[in-house]
């Protein structure tokens, strides 16, 4: 699983549990354009770190930002908690490890953290090969 395809999952999941809102991947700036309406995301930090040789730990945190500060939803909280909990990434559901709403400048927003650990998948090895056998007859050597 790549971090495209976690962050993907956001944007799809935002935009199936929002269908009626405008879901945009927010840009370099922290401070959305006053005109944009719904909510942005975007992708904080990516760490990949070795545990042992075949096995790695996959950290993302993402940025969830309601973009009409002066016209929060009571529910916003709540519903994104619920939408971002488990998200499925190609198939496979994946659960965040923390979820926190908080206030910056006065603009509220939500951070999630997911964390995977994945392993290294060595070669296949080469599988035995059907032997096939024929009967010979050997013959003396004074014949």
């Amino acid at each position: 699983m790549t971090t495209n395809h976690l962050t993907t999952a956001i944007a799809t999941t935002l935009t199936q549990q929002f269908p009626n809102i405008p879901i945009h991947q927010a840009t370099g700036s922290t401070s959305p354009d006053p005109d944009t309406k719904g909510i942005s995301y975007r992708l904080l930090s990516a760490q990949l770190t070795r545990e042992r040789s075949d096995r790695f730990v996959q950290f993302h945190a993402f940025e969830i930002r309601w973009l009409e500060v002066d016209n929060i939803p009571a529910t916003l909280p709540d519903e994104l908690f619920e939408a971002l909990e488990t998200i499925d990434v190609e198939s496979t559901p994946y659960r965040a490890t923390e979820l926190r709403w908080e206030t910056e400048n006065n603009t509220p927003r939500m951070l999630v953290y997911y964390t995977m650990r994945t392993a290294k998948v060595s070669g296949s090895a080469t599988t035995m090969q059907q032997l096939e056998q024929r009967p010979t007859v050997l013959k003396a050597a004074n014949e």
